[in-house]
């Protein structure tokens, strides 16, 4: 075989090597630009969820449909603290429970309620929710307007503030 065979014979391997190469590294830049989208989907679907948000509007969904203790169960942290305007901060799940269900105790009826403005800071885990109740309680009638400030940790609310005036 003569040097200009080998050259020839060198020269279609290599091309063919080449062509081998071409082939694969299309291949390899379609797996990488399919993975680029499916990343740039998941990037945009995390963008537009809001985890803290949407478990508020179900905590009172919960409450609207009367299911107060159990939204307090579902969505309240054992070391939650719930302040109100005045007085001393409550610290822990039971004290909470307790000052919750003397609360319910003392309303004789609901006339009705409900939400009348929801937000969230999902950078800040925190959802700030304005409501209004119409009840009588403790044998007066009266419409209640609050708004609560909630801290998430998780799934539920480390830290919960009240500000309202109570109806004369």
């Amino acid at each position: 075989m003569s040097i200009s065979d080998y050259v020839k014979k060198g020269t279609e391997s290599a091309k063919e090597i080449a062509d081998k190469l071409a082939q694969k590294s299309g291949e390899a830049f379609d797996e990488i630009k399919e993975a680029a989208e499916e990343l740039k989907e998941k990037a945009e679907d995390a963008l537009q969820r809001t985890p803290c948000l949407d478990r508020a509007k179900e905590m009172y969904g919960m409450i609207g449909e009367g299911n107060v203790t159990e939204a307090f169960e579902k969505y309240y942290h054992d070391d939650v603290v719930m302040q109100e305007p005045a007085g001393e901060p409550r610290r822990g799940k039971e004290a909470n429970r307790q000052f919750m269900q003397q609360w319910m105790t003392n309303v004789e009826e609901r006339h009705g309620g409900g939400v009348t403005a929801i937000t969230s800071n999902e950078d800040e885990h925190i959802t700030m929710v304005e409501t209004w109740s119409d009840v009588t309680y403790s044998g007066k009638r009266m419409k209640m307007e609050e708004v609560a400030v909630q801290r998430w940790e998780g799934e539920q609310i480390i830290h919960e503030r009240f500000y309202y005036t109570m109806p004369e």
